[in-house]
């Protein structure tokens, strides 16, 4: 349900996300940690649609594990990219299959903080990665 995210990395993410005075904060640090996108990959046909900022995804299967190139123009978006990277890159098929966003974001209560259009587009980058 959280990737390859176990029970003590979400607590460890929750603590983090928790000590912060403004949980935004803690996003735009998580963005900070997504590995750079190299700039070849960030072209029309990587984009994701459904996004309010513009979002790039490469995914791509290696000895059956997912390696993601992620990054989008907004560093409250490349925050939540950033968690969903913690948890798939380098996840396995049933990992990635079996992962719930919406999981990942009510254990490190980001929930109520990520609008229905913020969300709806986080969605169609987990379904990109999931097919």
């Amino acid at each position: 349900m959280y990737g390859k995210l176990s029970e003590s990395d979400l607590a460890q993410l929750k603590a983090q996300a928790q000590q912060q005075p403004q949980r935004l904060k803690f996003l735009i640090q998580q963005a900070a940690s997504l590995p750079a996108m190299p700039a070849q990959m960030k072209v029309a046909a990587n984009e994701v649609h459904g996004c309010e900022a513009q979002v790039w995804l490469v995914a791509e299967w290696r000895d059956d594990t997912l390696e993601l190139h992620l990054d989008s123009a907004s560093r409250v978006v490349k925050g939540l990219l950033a968690l969903i990277y913690q948890a798939l890159n380098g996840a396995t098929p049933a990992q990635v299959a079996a992962f719930q966003l919406d999981a990942l974001l009510a254990a490190l209560s980001l929930d109520d903080m990520v609008s229905t259009s913020r969300r709806n587009g986080l969605r169609a980058v987990v379904t990109a990665i999931q097919r």
